[in-house]
Formats: C-alpha cells, sequence, structure tokens
C-alpha cells in the first residue's frame, strides 16, 4: 500500500494534538517575554483559569494571576503563582539548558505543588526564542512527604522526650537507689547499735554470776588475810577460783566480738553450728528469764552465705521470742518460757523454725512487723527494724524466705534457705 508524505504528516500532527490535549499534564510553549504561543486544556483549567485553548495566546502568568486575585479580592493569597512561573522561565534561558524545577503556589486559594520541565527552544539560527515546558500536578504526593517529614520530626521530638524522659528516670533511679542505700546503712547501723545493746544485756547477764564468784573470792582472801590464816593452799585455792571465772568472761568477750565483727566473706556453713553459738551468748539471759530452748537438728541442713549476718538473724528472732515471753511471764499467764528451734531439709531447701509461747502476734498487725520502723515496743526498747533486717538479710543476700505465723500460745518464725548443693550461685 502507497502512503502520500502529505497524509502522513497531517496524521501525526493531528495525533500530536489530540495527545497534548488529552493529557493530564501541563503542556506550554512561550515566547521569551513569557507570552504563551501554546497551551494544552490541562494548563488551562489546573493554573491559568482559562475558558479555552485560545486565551492564553499572547497573554502571559501574570496577567492571570492578577485576573484571579482581583476577583477574590478577600483573600490575598487566592493566586501566587504567577511570579513564580516567570521567574524560572528566565532562569531556563540564562542557563541555555532544560531545567527540572518545584514550583508551589495558591491556586484558587489552595496549595498547589507542580513538578515542572521546562527548555529552551531555538530558531534556525539556533537563536533562544522561547521556552517550552511540562508541569505534574505532585500536590498529594507533596503533602504524603509533608505529612511523613511531620510525622518523622514529631518522631524525633517523641524520640527526644523519651531520651529525655529515660535519662531523667536513670538519674531518678540512681538517686532512689542511693537513697534507699543511705538508708538501708542507716538501719544497719541502728541495727547494729540495738544488737550492741542487746549484747550488752547479755553480757551483764553472763558476768553476773562469775562475778559474784570473784567478788565472793576476793573478799574471802581480804577476811583471812585480816585474820592472818591464810595460807598458801588457801591463797592458791582462791585464785584458781579468780582465774577461772576471769578466763569465762574473756571467752565471753570474745564470742561476742567475733559476733559483732562486720564479716562479709561468703562461704558454706552448718546452720546448726550457728544457732549454737547464739545459744551460748544468750543462754544466761535466758536462764535469768525463765525461758527454756530446746533444738532440733537435722543432719545434712548446709548453707551458702555470710554466716555472721544468718547468726544475726537469729540473734534477732530470739531476742523478739525472749521479749514476747517476758511479757507473758510479767503478766503470769504463763510460768515458763519455751523456745524450739528446729532445723531439717525440705527438698532442695533447708528450713529454720524458731517458736515460743510468747502469746503470738495480734492479727492486726502480723502483716506489718516485716515493716522499717514498724514497733510496738517503746521507743527505748526497740527502733522496728530487726525484722526487716532479718528479712532482708534471708531473702536479698541468701535467696530464701522468713515468714510467721501464729501458732497455739504463739508464735512461729520460718526461715526457708536454698541447700548448698541445691543453690546456684
Amino acid at each position: 500500500m502507497v502512503f502520500d508524505i502529505a497524509d502522513l504528516k497531517e496524521h501525526n500532527e493531528k495525533l500530536l494534538e489530540l495527545l497534548s490535549e488529552h493529557l493530564p499534564d501541563m503542556l506550554w510553549v512561550k515566547e521569551c517575554n513569557g507570552n504563551y504561543l501554546y497551551v494544552n486544556q490541562a494548563i488551562c483549567d489546573g493554573l491559568l483559569m482559562a475558558k479555552d485553548t485560545s486565551e492564553p495566546i499572547g497573554k502571559n502568568d501574570l496577567f492571570f494571576a492578577e485576573r484571579e486575585r482581583n476577583a477574590h479580592p478577600e483573600n490575598l493569597q487566592w493566586h501566587t503563582f504567577g511570579e513564580l512561573c516567570f521567574n524560572s522561565d528566565l532562569v531556563v534561558i540564562e542557563n541555555n539548558k532544560p531545567m527540572k524545577f518545584e514550583e508551589f503556589g495558591n491556586v484558587k486559594g489552595e496549595m498547589l505543588y507542580l513538578e515542572v520541565y521546562k527548555a529552551p527552544f531555538y530558531d534556525k539560527e539556533g537563536n533562544i526564542i522561547g521556552t517550552v515546558g511540562a508541569g505534574r500536578d505532585i500536590t498529594r504526593l507533596k503533602q504524603v512527604q509533608i505529612d511523613l517529614e511531620q510525622s518523622l520530626q514529631t518522631l524525633s521530638q517523641q524520640r527526644e522526650q523519651l531520651e529525655s524522659f529515660n535519662s531523667e528516670l536513670e538519674k531518678r533511679v540512681e538517686e532512689e537507689i542511693e537513697k534507699q542505700q543511705k538508708q538501708e546503712r542507716l538501719m544497719i547501723h541502728q541495727s547494729r547499735q540495738a544488737a550492741m545493746g542487746e549484747m550488752l544485756e547479755s553480757i551483764a547477764h553472763q558476768w553476773r554470776q562469775p562475778l559474784n564468784i570473784i567478788g565472793l573470792a576476793t573478799a574471802n582472801i581480804e577476811t583471812l588475810y585480816g585474820l592472818n590464816a591464810l595460807d598458801a593452799q588457801q591463797f592458791s585455792e582462791k585464785m584458781k577460783i579468780i582465774t577461772s571465772n576471769i578466763d569465762y568472761m574473756s571467752h565471753t568477750i570474745d564470742d561476742f566480738r567475733k559476733f559483732l565483727q562486720p564479716e562479709r566473706e561468703i562461704a558454706v556453713f552448718d546452720p546448726k553450728t550457728s544457732i549454737a553459738d547464739v545459744l551460748d551468748i544468750l543462754d544466761a539471759q535466758m536462764k535469768c528469764n525463765k525461758i527454756e530452748c530446746t533444738t532440733q537438728s537435722e543432719d545434712g541442713v548446709l548453707f551458702y552465705g555470710v554466716e555472721n549476718e544468718f547468726k544475726q538473724v537469729i540473734m534477732i528472732l530470739l531476742n523478739n521470742a525472749i521479749d514476747a515471753i517476758k511479757v507473758q511471764l510479767d503478766a503470769q499467764k504463763i510460768a515458763l518460757g519455751a523456745i524450739t528451734i528446729t532445723s531439717k531439709k525440705s527438698e532442695r531447701y533447708g528450713v529454720i523454725e524458731v517458736t515460743d509461747n510468747g502469746g503470738g502476734i495480734s492479727r492486726a498487725i502480723i502483716d506489718k512487723i516485716f515493716t522499717p520502723y514498724f514497733t510496738t515496743k517503746h521507743e527505748s526498747y526497740g527502733t522496728g527494724i530487726g525484722l526487716y533486717i532479718a528479712k532482708n538479710i534471708i531473702e536479698t543476700r541468701m535467696g530464701g524466705s522468713l515468714m510467721t505465723k501464729n501458732i497455739d500460745k504463739g508464735s512461729c518464725f520460718r526461715i526457708t534457705i536454698p541447700l548448698m548443693n541445691g543453690y546456684e550461685r
């Protein structure tokens, strides 16, 4: 089939006209002074508000911008695109090359964003006679981008706030930890002072009898010496009595000093031996107060920790039991005080129970007795931190538990600690 070249040219021109008219992108051709030579319908509708594609010919962007602004005097920002379009045309001409722009402004009172491509076009001699351009509406895409940037900015601000909050939280946690540590050190110091007071009372009980014996021996020596009836054998016998009791008193001081040493060595120890050491210290005090203490120990119970701290716990529990029993004895509700200490194994745990016949603990306060500074005693007799310290040692330092309950005529404190061979450390 033979084609006529004129027909083909006419066909291509119509096809080009069809495409330019119906493309959603804005298309235009301008002279160097900015007057339009050609526009498609998209730019007429979307930017110029021209009635048809013939109206813009010979006019520029400023003409249409001014017309729109004059039509809406109540809104000075109704249309702000004209100046921007003309300025970018001049940039393309000055640089003499195709360029890409992102242009934005108000059209019909709303923000419009365009992605614009502009290029110079020439006459046959290569002189620039104008510009051609194409613009695509990217308002929705730009809004998404703006929203995303705002979201990222908000996220960044929130992250900074979170970091600031975390920093402040860490600071406050450190301050609270330091405050708590100071409080615990104060409590331990107070507990030590209370323990020393209890020790002095125990020493007084321990020393009362040997001091009486020493006093009688020295008085007897003085009497015999005054009567000139003191021979060498009598003097030697009296000195043996005095020396023996002094040795006993010295041994007692060594026991107390060993107990009060701030020992921190962690090791395996037998609680049966630890309990016996504490009972040696409190023996005279219990006898003086008509209190009998019995122990029942099962073999193979070994703990891992600081033995002196465990002894401190036993001392606190026994002193509390002694105080409770004293109240019952003074009220003549019982004739004899009784304390029982049992040691046994239960699966992977060792269990120590200290029971007494001191009348038990009131239901109104039984849930509060481990609270620091809670006490039912007069302030000169107790600080209210003993049981708190005991619970802290058992649960925090030894990984166990300390609980209490009432039993018939008294109370029971139950210590549960992982056995040495079942405690991962």
